[in-house]
């Protein structure tokens, strides 16, 4: 199982960063995570949760979230709620790892 935070931005909604990281087996999954978590949770103080929940639903598969240029484990999501706009990064935060001697002497 991989692990995914997400940061949810948003100017729109005057609140703070919204920061979690959860265990799931694409990214996907990690967005409908999210969604769930913030649909639960009184996070966002004037978010209108039916309004959000539907924009996500419809978003999601017809706007995926989108690779940042050159980075292989960031992606954005942009989410459209009416006039509001919201912002999620995701992050797959256990990339592979390259195992390497650090005490090994580097040709330059």
């Amino acid at each position: 199982m991989k692990r995914w935070q997400s940061i949810r931005l948003s100017q729109i909604f005057k609140a703070a960063p919204n920061i979690c990281q959860k265990p799931a087996s694409d990214l996907r999954k990690a967005c409908a995570m999210w969604k769930d978590d913030i649909v639960s949770g009184d996070y966002i103080p004037k978010l209108k949760v039916r309004a959000f929940s539907k924009a996500f639903d419809e978003d999601i598969d017809e706007f995926p979230p989108a690779a940042l240029d050159e980075l292989r484990n960031v992606w954005l999501f942009h989410l459209s709620l009416g006039a509001d706009q919201m912002d999620l990064h995701i992050v797959q935060t256990d990339t592979s790892t390259v195992e390497i001697n650090v005490m090994e002497t580097i040709n330059v």
